[in-house]
């Protein structure tokens, strides 16, 4: 027998956003907020997530591929949550960088539905009180230890969703055991905490799961495949066998490969290198590389953001 779930992909049909309203009691409002963001059809894994319970309270480690909507489950836990119950919830990530991001992102799409966004990193030396007035408290890990440390009353009166982006760190040596705390004392201080995990496609995160007492949904699937390949002597070899030719120097190898994804249309180009000197010389090589599939109004536009931020 197949779930309705199975049944729906068998057949070719998605899950509808519009839909959460009636069979998970997600409120209209947020189904409006979020369909005029352009999402009006879940992913495979987020429909999965719907399907084990996660609207209804249910713990879970969500094990997904980058850009495969990790984050828009733990959104519609919180905002279904505050916009239902009135109830705060906690947004945890590991870096200060990633909190100011989802700080901001969170603010400009929930404002217009009276939810108020904040942020708290780095370390605090007091209850930090004034905290418990957000609706949704973006913090790093750090400074939510802290207020652990220091006993903050609204603490332990969180009862409705704490979200740990990043949760397969707490196998890193570093950040890893006050991640583990974390989760531990929040759970105990609260029993009836939704705890989400969010985390990339890795070997461990159904341990996490089991530990967490929570649900698991891990998947491969991504909304844009994965052709990995490798370069060499002037040619790219493709898992899959195939080949592509590049014809470029040593010296600018990055930067026309990253032209030629661009000129052919494939969206996005993000180049890792070693060094911070590595990557300035290897930014200004690709700029300068790019600028020969930019139309003047591109160039435009990019000079005004490059002025914003120069001014900023």
């Amino acid at each position: 027998m197949f779930n309705e779930l199975e049944l729906q992909q068998l057949i070719g049909l998605k899950m509808r956003i519009r839909d959460l309203q009636e069979k998970h009691g997600v409120p209209g409002e947020l189904i409006e907020v979020i369909e005029g963001s352009g999402i009006n059809e879940l992913y495979p894994p987020q429909a999965e997530a719907i399907e084990k319970g996660v609207l209804e309270g249910s713990n879970l480690v969500l094990a997904i591929p980058t850009a495969a909507g990790k984050t828009l489950i733990a959104e519609l836990c919180m905002l279904t949550s505050i916009l239902k119950e009135n109830g705060m919830c906690l947004y945890t990530v590991p870096l200060r960088a990633l909190a100011s991001e989802k700080f901001e992102e969170f603010k400009e799409k929930y404002e217009s539905l009276g939810v108020n966004v904040g942020v708290a990193t780095g370390d605090y030396d007091v209850s930090g009180s004034e905290l418990a007035d957000y609706d949704i408290l973006v913090a790093t890990s750090e400074k939510v230890d802290s207020l652990l440390r220091h006993k903050a009353k609204w603490l332990a009166d969180l009862s409705t969703v704490a979200v740990f982006d990043e949760i397969h760190l707490i196998d890193e040596p570093g950040r890893g055991p006050t991640l583990e705390v974390l989760a531990a004392r929040l759970s105990q201080l609260n029993p009836d905490l939704q705890i989400l995990g969010l985390s990339a496609t890795i070997s461990n995160s159904s341990a996490i799961a089991d530990w967490l007492e929570a649900n698991h949904v891990k998947s491969e699937w991504r909304p844009v495949p994965l052709k990995e390949g490798v370069f060499l002597r002037g040619d790219i070899f493709f898992e899959d066998l195939s080949e592509q030719e590049v014809k470029t120097s040593a010296k600018d190898r990055v930067s026309k490969i990253a032209a030629d994804t661009i000129e052919q249309g494939e969206g996005q180009v993000l180049v890792f290198v070693s060094t911070r000197k590595s990557t300035q010389v290897a930014a200004r090589r690709t700029s300068n590389k790019i600028q020969e599939y930019l139309t003047e109004a591109e160039k435009k536009e990019l000079e005004e953001v490059a002025h914003e931020i120069e001014t900023a």
